[in-house]
């Protein structure tokens, strides 16, 4: 008698088995989720573009509402700046809009590395970063621009005037947006440290006064303007955060 083949589902790759793969094939994976981003963040530019005028009027008003009167206006020089500016802005608000998305691709890839217990951390993972995101881009909007440019702008002698150019502010701008809004996953980024065994909660005590000072320099970093007060504005909820780092790891492992 002839064997009977068999008609089995093959079987499937564990968890286990998956988090102990070859090199390679964690850059396939790699390789894979990069694709998805890159169509995900696509499909947003798509959406954004069409909303590009809307959303330059929104990203210039902070500037123009601190630009003396009869002169708020940006300024091209460049006869392709006009049309680089919507493609950056519509690509930079791509970035934000589809930020859950682009988390739920990490998530996806680090997941093998983590216990069946720690998986189900997926939905909080998804929910904190996206609102810690959101969160950081509206601080950045609504108090850091703002109170920097009206800084910049109001510094000095009354005798120059103000002749922005809408390429530098632009990149100024987005930069700042998206720069924060990742500095507010502090959080988040220290938990899954944590719980891959990278970290523990008694190391971010020890360190405390080092990461402060690494803190700062970030800050100092980013902030358009070398004043304290625009420097406290960022560097005070990184430090909250970091202190709320602590607390999470310290409840969580």
């Amino acid at each position: 008698m002839e064997d009977i083949p068999n008609l089995e589902r093959p079987p499937t790759v564990s968890p286990l088995d998956k988090a102990s793969m070859p090199l390679w094939e964690h850059l396939e994976e790699l390789r894979a989720v990069l694709i998805k981003s890159l169509l995900i963040v696509s499909l947003g530019f798509c959406l954004t573009y069409v909303y590009s005028e809307r959303l330059i009027q929104f990203l210039e008003a902070p500037i123009l509402s601190v630009l003396p009167s009869g002169q708020k206006s940006l300024y091209f020089t460049g006869i392709t700046d006009k049309f680089f500016v919507y493609l950056k802005v519509s690509v930079y608000s791509s970035l934000i809009l589809t930020a859950p998305f682009l988390l739920k691709q990490v998530w996806n890839f680090i997941s093998p590395a983590l216990k069946p217990s720690e998986r189900k951390f997926a939905i909080p993972f998804l929910l904190m970063g996206s609102t810690a995101f959101f969160v950081g881009v509206l601080f950045s909007y609504f108090f850091v621009i703002p109170a920097g440019y009206r800084f910049l702008i109001e510094f000095g002698g009354h005798n120059e005037k103000p002749l922005i150019n809408m390429v530098d502010y632009f990149s100024l701008t987005l930069q700042l947006l998206v720069s924060i809004g990742v500095l507010f996953e502090l959080p988040v980024v220290t938990v899954i440290l944590a719980k891959l065994g990278v970290l523990q909660s008694s190391w971010l005590t020890r360190f405390r006064p080092q990461a402060y000072l690494i803190l700062a320099v970030v800050a100092a970093a980013i902030t358009p303007t070398p004043d304290a007060f625009t420097l406290a504005l960022v560097l005070i909820p990184l430090i909250l955060l970091y202190e709320l780092s602590v607390q999470l790891v310290r409840w969580m492992t």
